[in-house]
This record gives structure tokens, C-alpha cells and sequence, in this order.
């Protein structure tokens, strides 16, 4: 039997032997079976060795440096808000953005201009090998509308680039009781990472109690995965929704605006050290939820600012 040095050549002669009609070997020379065994036994443990030289995960794809990003599928998740998925260089490949820290994006308009903005994927790495960006179409104006329109106009094969990661928040397993995610909006997106990264952590004990505002039903993204999150979760992730539009019947939902006594009521936790509170949406609304968070006595406050 030949014996090769690559990988290649040991996966052919470990077949060769495997294929053997041992019964008939034996019958006509036992000594060879010994020795084709013998073979085999001294040639698996080298061809795994070998093998698994190539079967190192590569290392997470972040760096502070632009790196481009082919699109490969693109879906409407709500009646203004698309997902878009790119994929990272290996099927295997992590992002590498920690828990509650953003990407920036670069992308190029139609007539060629370069866009730069800050983003919160909501993909994790229990996804690995892709990045997934929701994108939300705005108004003429709006100082989001071009990269909306930009990014929201790409076809499968088009490319962005990201580089990253960015933001000064960094959570840390254990230090604290509770935590309240007060979202407006787009401002979910960094709380679907966060949540994911608290949850798969047996040891990580913290109570998340995610406030969810919107203006309406059809305008609270990814609901139905945050729905799936509390029921798999129950006890350790709540989440309450409220909307400015009346919904429709159905709905258990709270109308109006975040206030005060929604807040008080759903974290249900006074301040304290160990109670932190995460904030992140559009202008207006971090401003109102400022003023609520101190009227009832929270000072540890993160904001994250990408809107």
C-alpha cells in the first residue's frame, strides 16, 4: 500500500483498508489482516491531526480597518424596515462585536457619494459566517435617508463596508441585578445583541425587563422574536410594548407615550448599584426618558447613541 504525505493520500489509503474484504484477506494470508489493521490504526490518528489543521476557526472579522462585505439576501421584515444580510469572508466566521457596541457602515449612493453611519446588527454569534442590519426607510430629510435609500436600493452581490468595534459600553457578566432596555424605535436593534449575550449565559443571573415604544403595532420590530425570547426565558427576560396609534383589538399592548409610572411599574425594581438601565433611540425620546429616569431616582444610565 502506498502511503502519501498529504491529507489527501492518508484519507485514500485509511479508504483502501476500510474497503478491504477482510474475511477473504484473512482466509488467504491472517498475517496481512494484522498488518492492515496495524495500517489503519497508525494512519487515522495522523490523518486527523492533519486534517484538523485546517479546521481552526478563523479569527473574528472586526478590526479597525474597512473590510468589504458582499449582500446575499435582502427581506422585508415590517412595512418600512428591510433586513439585510451580508457574509462575513468564512461560513464559520464571528463578527466579533461585543454585547451593546455598534459598527460603522460605508456605502455609496447612486451618484457615487460615500456615506458613513452607525449600526447595531442584530445578528449574534449563535449566527455565525453573516451580519444582519436592519435598515428603516426615512422621509426626504431626514439626516438617515440617504443611507436608507442607499443601502435599501443594493441587490444581492452589492458591497458595504464595516469596521469596528465601537462604543465605550462594556457589559460585564454578573455585576448587576436587573436591567432595564428602554427602546425607541430603531433603538431595539443594540438590545436584541445585549439580550441574546445575557441569556445564553447560565451563570449570568440579571433580570432584563425591556420597554419597547413605537408609534405603531406594525412599527415593533422583530416583536414576535422578543415574544419568543420572553416565553424561552420566562421570568429572566420580560418584555412591554407600548404605541402611540391605537392597535386593534387583540393586542395587549399600553397606548400612549413611555411615562413615569410605565417605567416605575414594568422594571419594578427601585435604583440601586446593582440596577442599570440601557437607552438608546431617536433624539426625542432619549430626552424624555432622561427627564422619567430622573424624576424616579436612576443615575446608572447607558446610553447608546447611533440614532
Amino acid at each position: 500500500m502506498a502511503f502519501s504525505g498529504n491529507a489527501t493520500g492518508l484519507d485514500s489509503s485509511v479508504s483502501q483498508v476500510a474497503n478491504m474484504d477482510l474475511t477473504s484477506l484473512y482466509e488467504a494470508n491472517p498475517y496481512a489482516v494484522v498488518a492492515a489493521v496495524g495500517a489503519t490504526a497508525a494512519i487515522l490518528p495522523l490523518s486527523t491531526m492533519l486534517l484538523g489543521r485546517t479546521s481552526k476557526p478563523p479569527p473574528p472579522f472586526l478590526t479597525q480597518q474597512w473590510q468589504s462585505l458582499p449582500l446575499v439576501s435582502s427581506q422585508q421584515e415590517s412595512h418600512n424596515v428591510q433586513r439585510l444580510t451580508f457574509a462575513l469572508l468564512h461560513k464559520q466566521q464571528l463578527l466579533g462585536l461585543p454585547a451593546g457596541q455598534c459598527i460603522k457602515v460605508k456605502a455609496t449612493t447612486a451618484k457615487g457619494a460615500e456615506l458613513v453611519q452607525a449600526f447595531n446588527p442584530i445578528s449574534t454569534d449563535d449566527t455565525p459566517g453573516e451580519v444582519v442590519l436592519l435598515v428603516k426607510a426615512y422621509p426626504e430629510g431626514h439626516p438617515q435617508h440617504d443611507m436608507a435609500k442607499a443601502l435599501s436600493s443594493m441587490r444581492k452581490g452589492d458591497k458595504i463596508e464595516i469596521k469596528g468595534p465601537f462604543g465605550s459600553f462594556k457589559y460585564q457578566p454578573g455585576r448587576y441585578k436587573a436591567i432595564g432596555l428602554l427602546a425607541g424605535g430603531m433603538g431595539v436593534t443594540p438590545m436584541i445583541n445585549l439580550s441574546h449575550v445575557i441569556l445564553k449565559n447560565p451563570n449570568d443571573k440579571v433580570k432584563l425587563r425591556l420597554m419597547f415604544a413605537a408609534n405603531s403595532v406594525d412599527d415593533l420590530v422583530l416583536k414576535q422574536h422578543l415574544d419568543s425570547l420572553a416565553a424561552g426565558y420566562y421570568g429572566k427576560f420580560k418584555s412591554f410594548y407600548v404605541v402611540n396609534e391605537a392597535p386593534e383589538e387583540g393586542h395587549h399592548l399600553s397606548l400612549g407615550l413611555l411615562d413615569k409610572e410605565m417605567v416605575a411599574k414594568y422594571l419594578n425594581t427601585p435604583p440601586s448599584d446593582d440596577v442599570l438601565i440601557v437607552l438608546c433611540g431617536p433624539p426625542a425620546f432619549r430626552a424624555d426618558m432622561d427627564s422619567v429616569l430622573s424624576k424616579l431616582g436612576y443615575t446608572n444610565v447607558v446610553v447608546i447613541d447611533d440614532m
